[in-house]
């Protein structure tokens, strides 16, 4: 069965461009353009008593005419804040794992923002074959990494299905504490034929977002695209389970 999964931190619908909230209808736009099937959305606002806030991914979904499951991370204000999935095809299970926030570790240096977050975990049906999907959004500092990297690995590990993994997870590719993920699994940006960065969108100098595939899964096809509705590019790849 062959696909196309994306994976895009949507900066809550700050119009990167614009400079303004209120992106959701660029986003549906080029969602639609793009042709996914399953999408996984970063910082991700679900805020009563705003439209521009309130539920983003089920507007976006509505507009595109798909299904959705938002994943909440945290609250923020009178709301909640966290990951989502978006899909044209049928979410028959759908969970969240926390990633709880953790102390610092001896000597480690706070970052600038630090907040608990989570994974998603959802059962796409793709024409009658079932294709996991997990997705997050990881923390900043070296301790938060490492455990957000330890809940994740454990969740790999437990999973029989073709899976794959995507998100925003703040670190290059390089960097060892994201060594277990590419141990377990294939980053589908090597069958580009060059490198691409994704973050920040107007001129990218890291990379930072992913789409992984397990073992098993076909890697066809895969791209960092320029887009300037977020201030992340989004990354997409083909694939073939």
């Amino acid at each position: 069965m062959q696909c196309k999964v994306m994976t895009y931190n949507i900066q809550s619908c700050n119009d990167f461009e614009e400079k303004r909230l209120g992106s959701q209808q660029k986003l549906s736009a080029y969602l639609r353009e793009v042709d996914a099937d399953v999408v996984v959305l970063n910082e991700v606002r679900d805020i009563p008593g705003n439209p521009l806030t309130e539920d983003q991914a089920g507007v976006i979904a509505r507009e595109l005419g798909w299904n959705y499951r938002f994943a909440k991370a945290i609250d923020l204000y009178d709301g909640s804040y966290g990951n989502a999935i978006l899909s044209r095809h049928p979410i028959n299970a759908f969970s969240v794992t926390p990633i709880p926030l953790k102390e610092l570790e001896p000597g480690e240096e706070p970052a600038r923002w630090r907040e608990a977050r989570c994974v998603l975990r959802a059962e796409v049906e793709i024409n009658g074959e079932t294709l996991v999907v997990f997705g997050s959004h990881f923390g900043l500092s070296a301790g938060e990494q490492k455990y957000a990297v330890e809940i994740t690995g454990a969740l790999l590990d437990a999973e029989k299905k073709p899976h794959v993994f995507m998100g925003d997870l703040n670190m290059e590719p390089d960097n060892p504490i994201l060594a277990p993920i590419f141990a377990r699994m294939k980053d589908t940006a090597v069958v580009m034929p060059e490198p691409k960065l994704s973050h920040i969108s107007d001129n990218p100098t890291v990379k930072i977002d992913y789409v992984f595939a397990s073992e098993g899964i076909r890697v066809l096809d895969a791209d960092i695209p320029v887009s300037l509705i977020s201030d992340h590019r989004p990354h997409w790849a083909i694939i073939e389970f």
